[in-house]
């Protein structure tokens, strides 16, 4: 059975890479010549993570030991997805009510960043191959999410591509799995699960390191959980 490992966001991070692919097949050329693609709506989430080169014993044994809690392509790699854009604090930040828990008359509070963002809650339950959903927002300290955020649910992540007022919202891919009423969407920072792309990730970690070159590791999306 696998097991989830979780990477810790801190690790000297140089360079996060995600990237949505998506399957699709040619059927061969058409009577006017043109190609015909096909695509089986089909797409895995690739991320790589590259290492600065460090000098830090501490940080160095502490890479070398996930890698090898990950056995190859046994377990799967929970990893945070590390984007200077993200929806947090800064764009929803956590709000507070008077002292007596009276609120402002629109229903948001004293904004308070440092103490994290505000929870963003799905207002209906989505179904598994949904592409839009809507959330509970609250303009100004909670809006909508915007084309190109991420967010996450148990390890699987999304890409907003489009928004509307009221909080509707459409994404890819298609939900992995199904969603209930009120549950919260994981943005600061997304989490998502990968196994190595292949048994050979993270070979030559310290000898890399060492000589001053960095260290880039592949992930492919986990869907099987045991």
């Amino acid at each position: 059975m696998s097991e989830i490992i979780e990477w810790p966001c801190g690790l000297g991070l140089r360079d996060t890479d995600f990237f949505l692919k998506w399957t699709t097949r040619s059927a061969g050329r058409n009577l006017a010549g043109s190609e015909q693609i096909i695509g089986v709506n089909s797409a895995v989430w690739e991320v790589s993570l590259t290492f600065a080169q460090t000098f830090k014993a501490d940080r160095l044994r502490a890479f070398e030991v996930l890698v090898t809690r990950m056995r190859g392509r046994t377990n799967i790699a929970s990893l945070c997805i590390c984007d200077p854009f993200r929806y947090g604090p800064r764009v929803a930040p956590r709000q507070w009510p008077f002292d007596d828990d009276v609120w402002f008359s629109d229903g948001t509070g004293f904004a308070d960043p440092t103490s994290g963002m505000q929870d963003l809650l799905l207002k209906a339950a989505a179904s598994a191959g949904a592409t839009s959903f809507v959330t509970e927002t609250s303009n100004p300290t909670r809006p909508n999410l915007r084309p190109g955020d991420m967010f996450s649910r148990d390890g699987f992540l999304y890409r907003v591509t489009g928004s509307q007022p009221g909080g509707q919202v459409s994404f890819e891919p298609p939900l992995r799995a199904n969603l209930p009423l009120g549950v919260r969407l994981v943005t600061d920072p997304p989490r998502f699960y990968g196994r190595f792309a292949s048994d050979d990730e993270g070979r030559r970690v310290r000898e890399n390191l060492k000589w001053g070159q960095q260290v880039t590791v592949n992930f492919v999306e986990a869907f099987d959980r045991s």
